[in-house]
């Protein structure tokens, strides 16, 4: 993918200590939890700045090329219409063997010092997240996954029911707080037990939060918790947006406390600011705050690669290349039957993403607007490791 070679280092900002027990009662069923295990293949035990993934801890630099918001291996919106997941259990093997193809895929078009690469799995609470599997994902490829907590929100599907009994409770913005802190600093939770009952092993390394159209009472509940877990926890935030609502989240998570390079608005590329199809201005905006503006729609219906590939340029040169971030948001498998009551393993559909196009398409296009090898370098690898790194 890269011509040239030269050198790169972890520019992570310091790492933060846990700094609170999680609130007694707070949620419940969290007593007598047992503690973290060391069983992570990868978990590193350094005392600097590193990436939280699903197998453990790993230096910043060792990342290679990130793809920072897709979902693998599935999506079920099941539970924000009140009704049971999916079945996996009779396709796991098929969920499994097709995602690792697809991320091996991608693994494939970097250079030996840009790999081995990393997907950030942005499925967060109750809409597909099983920790175990991702984690059993994560032992077949070469590619790191980082996985999500949070509650995401978006304008064609309810949030979780979860996330709004806890945002209309007193205290409501803590509870929530506290859940992703404990998933961030314990393990996520385990979907096949009631809501807070049981909870993995395994780690979230960044918190996934979302915007319908435009910010609903329970979603600036999430974002405040969000903040509050950051600022405690270091942790980064990325968001969801629907054709705008990038300028608002991030006013909000930072005037909560959550630090801007810590911040990412995501979904950028197509009206953004509600009214150009590029919001070149839009996204300057946000970067003069200080966080990170996200391409991670690359290739899809009012995304083009060329329209991307412009916008990136565009903000470069407004003095911003240490400020994005790209990705595709594909999904191999998701379950379009989410709102009826009885669950069928037949009605998973599965999807063939290319999760290459970042790596060929998109750098191919940035070469021929004479964005620099060093500048794409940035974009792909450097700016991926001090947001992931905490």
């Amino acid at each position: 993918m890269f011509t040239s070679r030269p050198q790169f280092a972890s520019h992570g900002v310091p790492r933060r200590r846990f700094l609170r027990d999680v609130t007694a009662g707070a949620m419940a069923g969290w007593a007598g939890l047992h503690s973290l295990s060391n069983s992570a293949a990868a978990n590193e035990q350094t005392d600097g700045p590193a990436v939280q993934t699903v197998l453990g801890r790993v230096a910043a630099e060792k990342l290679g090329v990130a793809l920072m918001h897709e979902h693998a291996p599935i999506v079920d919106w099941s539970e924000l219409f009140e009704t049971e997941p999916a079945p996996i259990a009779a396709v796991r093997e098929k969920l499994l063997t097709h995602t690792t193809k697809l991320l091996d895929a991608f693994h494939a078009t970097l250079l030996p010092e840009d790999g081995p690469g990393v997907i950030v799995e942005t499925t967060p609470i109750r809409v597909g997240r099983y920790p175990r599997l991702l984690k059993d994902l994560a032992k077949r490829t070469k590619v790191h996954i980082v996985a999500s907590t949070g509650f995401w929100c978006e304008a064609l599907a309810p949030q979780h029911p979860w996330a709004v009994r806890m945002s209309v409770q007193k205290n409501g913005a803590r509870q929530m707080a506290d859940l992703f802190i404990r998933e961030i600093t314990h393990g996520m939770e385990d979907p096949s037990g009631n809501w807070g009952e049981k909870f993995t092993d395994i780690k979230a390394g960044i918190i996934k939060i979302g915007t319908s159209t435009f910010l609903r009472p329970s979603e600036r509940v999430c974002h405040i918790a969000a903040a509050i877990a950051s600022k405690e926890t270091g942790c980064p935030i990325t968001t969801h947006t629907t054709n705008g609502g990038g300028l608002e989240e991030a006013q909000l998570l930072i005037k909560h406390g959550a630090k801007p390079e810590k911040v990412i608005i995501g979904h950028q590329g197509h009206q953004d600011d509600r009214e150009n199809d590029e919001a070149n201005e839009y996204h300057t905006i946000i970067a003069r705050l200080g966080c990170f503006v996200q391409f991670d729609r690359v290739d899809h219906k009012e995304y083009s690669v060329a329209s991307q590939a412009r916008q990136i340029k565009q903000l470069i040169g407004a003095g911003f290349g240490k400020q994005i971030l790209v990705s595709h948001d594909h999904s191999p498998f998701y379950y379009p039957k989410f709102a009826v009551s009885e669950k069928r393993a037949a009605d998973w559909k599965q999807l063939e993403p290319d999760y290459t196009t970042v790596t060929t398409k998109l750098v191919a296009a940035l070469k021929e607007l004479d964005v620099s090898e060093a500048e794409i370098r940035t974009i792909l690898i450097k700016n991926p490791q001090r947001v992931l790194a905490f």
